[in-house]
């Protein structure tokens, strides 16, 4: 489907989204995300910050990304279409910036400590020397995705912005040595893009925008910069851009000692699935050739350590610690050579070389990256699955479960059979067995068991090998004897290894599951079960399932004195696994939802979800944003009813009003009634 020529999307964005397979889904649900006007949250937001990023064109035409600074009431918004900044561009005549009334410009409002931030474009107004405005043209919300935790705090006296001597600063083709020291250990940049044309259409113009990565996630090859692009909102207003027009201008703040790199250049968009293979998570690279650069020591008015990386990074990686000097394909064709049940819903499916060559080395507890033939939209599938035994020569398996939405999952289980090719990368991942003696505890819930089956298989041919035996305490949760997924090997390595003691934990059993039998204990994994079976020793915890499950056992371990040094765990849910965010409180069994404006009344039950998705069932469009209660894009005022919400949210609404996207009606709430 077409974006319409209403779109609040420029051209490339759209090519850039039709590329990708997504245009037609943001067609449908980005109505109503990007404003002409900033909503109450996002006053708010800007007005109580200390630092904001802009991008600003200079006399080239090149986009300039730059921190601005002032105590707390420097921006004020004096109406939904305009914001006013106390302070300008220290760095404008240095950069020869083309700063003036009636020049586009991009805002970025970040607060690391919270990792919240919103953005805005729009256009320069009344420019003076202690200030400017912005008049609006669109105005939209970002989720918290690889923003960094950091609590940033003003720096007086000496080495501080105010003492800096621009008039001694000097721009370089070349990336100083202070520069490329300043890159290898980034963790944050902030890149500004811009449309090919500006024009009074509120599509075109500049974007500044927040990206974020393990330290040294810009790789740095000669005089061009290659980072990469993960997973996002699905808009790609950088990539569009870029693919529009390529100039770019990069910030890369070192946070700890204020000093700060600046760059300009040209960017384009490495398409190659190849490449993108070569960095864990991306989803294509970019790369960008520079153009012009400086380094300014000292820079920032606000400093502060890095106090934990973004829960979204879990799953990417880093660049190989060597530049690939040759273009090959990462990626080995290999062919299915045998598929196995394993349980109701997961598979295993057992790999081979197609040319001969043999299969990488690597430990147990790693994944293997896959590459899918191409889909509907001509683009391979990429995915990592587990490898789910210990090491064989010349072959891999992974064990993978069928969910009902799963692309990949789903190619795997219907379409793909023995003797089809698909293509693999190199294992890796950090999720293996420490090398101590101390005993082993491996907790598993559904397919978690597989890079648990994998270890032990390990484990169990290293002391075949003639190394020392360690026990190891085996605790698996499934539904039943349907979805138990290795239960012959486990029960063969169980009678076969005096060191091994295997527990199954069955939470809905069989009318035919014989208990002592097929399974040890009804119910969960919880800490109470776990000190019923498990005596006094030092232990290393391994986790490995459900978000809720990983959680719970985590923060009940550390409760009882288990050392954090001593759990390990791979883990992919939204904030960070030490959390404990409560069970879900207990809702209503039903109600009214009165939605005033659209003069709708309908009847809410559990199934519905959040107000948010209630609403949407309806035929409405509240506006939204990060749809986890970050943001507060979605606060909407309530006169009557109650309601409750399943985790706290980082974003506090005010008095009266509520989160839809995570709001759902508490217990003994007959009717909600809502401003929507």
């Amino acid at each position: 489907m077409k974006q319409p020529s209403t779109s609040q999307f420029h051209n490339a964005e759209i090519a850039v989204q039709e590329r990708l397979g997504v245009a037609d889904m943001v067609a449908r649900y980005s109505e109503g995300f990007i404003r002409p006007a900033m909503p109450e949250q996002h006053r708010d937001f800007f007005t109580q910050l200390p630092m904001v990023v802009i991008g600003v064109p200079d006399k080239d035409g090149y986009p300039w990304a730059m921190p601005l600074h002032g105590k707390p009431g420097f921006i004020q918004s004096p109406d939904a279409k305009t914001l006013t900044i106390a302070t300008t561009p220290a760095l404008t005549n240095v950069l020869k910036l083309d700063f003036a009334d009636n020049k586009k410009i991009g805002f970025l409002g970040i607060e690391p400590h919270t990792r919240r931030r919103n953005r805005m474009n729009g256009v320069l107004k009344s420019v003076k020397q202690d200030g400017f405005a912005i008049s609006v043209e669109q105005s939209f919300g970002n989720c918290p995705q690889y923003i960094q935790k950091r609590h940033l705090n003003w720096v007086e006296g000496d080495h501080t912005h105010s003492e800096l001597d621009f008039d001694a600063l000097s721009l370089t083709k070349t990336l100083t040595a202070a520069s490329i020291d300043l890159l290898n250990n980034a963790d944050t940049f902030y890149i500004a893009s811009r449309t090919k044309i500006f024009s009074t259409n509120e599509r075109c113009g500049i974007d500044v925008s927040h990206r974020g990565g393990k330290p040294g996630f810009v790789k740095i090859e000669g005089n061009s910069l290659y980072f990469p692009d993960f997973s996002g909102n699905r808009f790609f207003n950088t990539l569009g851009n870029i693919h529009s027009d390529g100039r770019v201008g990069l910030f890369i703040p070192d946070y700890k000692s204020g000093s700060t790199l600046f760059i300009i250049g040209f960017a384009r968009i490495i398409w190659d699935a190849d490449s993108a293979a070569e960095f864990e998570g991306a989803e294509r690279i970019v790369s960008v050739d520079i153009h012009q650069s400086l380094y300014v020591e000292h820079f920032l008015a606000m400093r502060g350590e890095l106090e934990e990386l973004s829960p979204s990074l879990l799953h990417t990686g880093t660049w190989p610690s060597q530049v690939q000097t040759t273009t090959k394909s990462s990626y080995q064709t290999v062919e299915i050579i045998e598929k196995v049940p394993e349980s109701r819903d997961i598979t295993s499916f057992y790999f081979k070389s197609v040319d001969g060559s043999e299969t990488s080395t690597y430990l147990p507890g790693q994944f293997l990256p896959i590459k899918l033939p191409e889909n509907s939209s001509g683009l391979p599938i990429l995915r990592s699955y587990t490898l789910s035994q210990a090491p064989k020569k010349n072959s891999y398996r992974i064990s993978v479960k069928r969910e009902e939405k799963g692309l990949a999952s789903r190619r795997l289980h219907d379409t793909m059979q023995i003797g089809d090719r698909l293509e693999i990368g190199k294992p890796a991942g950090q999720f293996t067995l420490q090398n101590n003696d101390h005993t082993v505890v491996m907790l598993s819930g559904g397919v978690g068991i597989t890079p648990m089956i994998a270890m032990l298989e390990g484990l169990a041919q290293d002391i075949e090998n003639g190394a020392s035996p360690r026990k190891v305490w085996f605790v698996h949760g499934t539904q039943n004897s349907d979805t138990y997924a290795f239960s012959k090997q486990l029960n063969t390595l169980a009678k076969q290894h005096p060191w091994l003691r295997v527990y199954r934990v069955f939470s809905q059993p069989k009318p035919s599951d014989i208990l002592s039998t097929d399974y040890d204990f009804s119910g969960r994994i919880t800490i109470d079960l776990l000190k019923q079976i498990l005596p006094f020793d030092h232990f290393d915890f391994y986790l490995c399932g459900s978000e809720p499950f990983m959680r719970s056992l985590y923060t009940d371990l550390t409760a009882t004195g288990v050392m954090k040094t001593n759990i390990f765990y791979e883990f992919f849910g939204e904030g960070s696994i030490e959390e404990n965010p409560s069970s879900p409180t207990p809702t209503a069994k039903q109600a009214e939802i009165v939605f005033t404006k659209s003069k709708i009344t309908a009847t809410w039950k559990p199934e519905d979800g959040t107000l948010l998705e209630f609403a949407e069932k309806q035929g409405l469009q509240p506006i939204y944003s990060c749809r986890t209660g970050n943001c507060g894009v979605c606060s909407c005022t309530k006169t009557t009813g109650a309601v409750t919400y399943d985790k706290p949210t980082s974003y506090t609404p005010d008095t009266g009003a509520v989160l839809i996207c995570s709001a759902k009606p508490a217990v003994n709430t007959d009717t909600i009634t809502l401003d929507l």
